[in-house]
């Protein structure tokens, strides 16, 4: 994108733009942990490297920082926001932190994957307490996303202010 195109953007553009990007990447890190692929049964597991439970937890780190980054850059916009922007940009608080609620859940159950692989490398193992202490983490998680759910809900509906407003422009 050109900068004189990028000075035209409305400041809610930018940040909505952002909130694609931080989705984005969560949205990888979840399915990289939950999603079913053939790579992950055995014995193809003990072929081809498994998820990354480290990386998952700094990505998720990350993410966190970032939304806080994002909170500041709309009370910035919304000082110079136009009346069609406010719904939009009311709406954002709400979902960041939706957003680092639900990165957090994330990155506690990549944690205990984590914690698992290393206690099984050392042979220390208490299965039945670990798994009930993962089915929390994932319960927390899933109530997580739901939440996320439904703030991005309402960011939509400002979306779709802002969007009806500057095809009319």
């Amino acid at each position: 994108m050109s900068e004189q195109e990028n000075k035209e953007m409305l400041p809610s553009q930018v940040i909505f733009n952002n909130l694609k990007e931080l989705l984005r990447a969560k949205n990888t890190a979840h399915e990289s942990m939950f999603k079913f692929h053939w790579k992950k049964m055995w014995p193809f597991s003990l072929i081809w490297p498994q998820v990354d439970y480290e990386r998952i937890v700094r990505l998720m780190s990350e993410i966190r920082k970032n939304t806080i980054n994002q909170k500041n850059l709309v009370l910035q916009a919304k000082n110079k926001a136009k009346d069609f922007e406010k719904t939009f940009l009311n709406a954002v608080p709400a979902y960041l932190d939706a957003l680092d609620v639900s990165c957090q859940k994330l990155s506690a159950a990549a944690q205990w994957k984590q914690d698992m692989l290393l206690r099984r490398i050392s042979k220390d193992v208490k299965l039945r307490r670990d798994v009930s202490e993962y089915n929390q983490l994932l319960k927390a998680y899933e109530e997580a996303q739901g939440n996320l759910v439904r703030a991005g809900a309402l960011v939509q509906m400002g979306w779709g202010e802002v969007v009806q407003k500057l095809g009319q422009a």
